[in-house]
């Protein structure tokens, strides 16, 4: 799954007040998630297979016996007083116009300036970035330094 399929998931399952969504179990989807995690807008990440129910916490058991075809990885969606956390999760970067940007193009976008005809971060947005370094949000990126592809950005 590409990370606008990852994104319209994400955004589709908290609009709709879903409670587990799965996604396949690959790197890429596990270090965005754990990014989501590590911010604050999804609660927990789990293993589990598509024999579980949406509605029902994931079996990690299920992820071992499973076949491939049927292992997921399932995220947690956050809710406070029944509005969700993740509101909008929007690509930056889509497959026919990338956006890669250096550190100080990157330090400009997290403070709020608009760079290369996209519109800075505002208050509570967060920004994956992927870098050589792997991914990474933006206010760290600008910490360590890196650039590279902004690849959505989360509110």
């Amino acid at each position: 799954m590409l990370p606008h399929e990852l994104c319209a998931r994400l955004t589709n399952a908290s609009l709709a007040r879903h409670r587990w969504v799965p996604l396949a179990p690959t790197k890429q989807h596990l270090s965005l998630l754990s990014l989501l995690l590590a911010h604050g807008f999804i609660s927990s990440v789990s293993y589990g297979s598509t024999n579980t129910s949406a509605a029902a916490p994931p079996d990690p058991a299920s992820f071992t016996t499973a076949r491939l075809a049927d292992k997921r990885v399932w995220a947690q969606l956050k809710y406070r007083a029944d509005q969700p956390v993740l509101n909008k999760m929007r690509l930056v970067s889509h497959p026919s116009r990338r956006v890669f940007m250096d550190a100080s193009e990157i330090r400009r976008f997290v403070r709020g300036s608009r760079v290369k005809f996209v519109p800075g971060l505002g208050l509570g947005e967060l920004a994956l970035i992927a870098s050589n370094e792997g991914f990474v949000e933006g206010r760290e990126a600008v910490r360590r330094g890196l650039g590279g592809e902004v690849i959505a950005r989360v509110g």
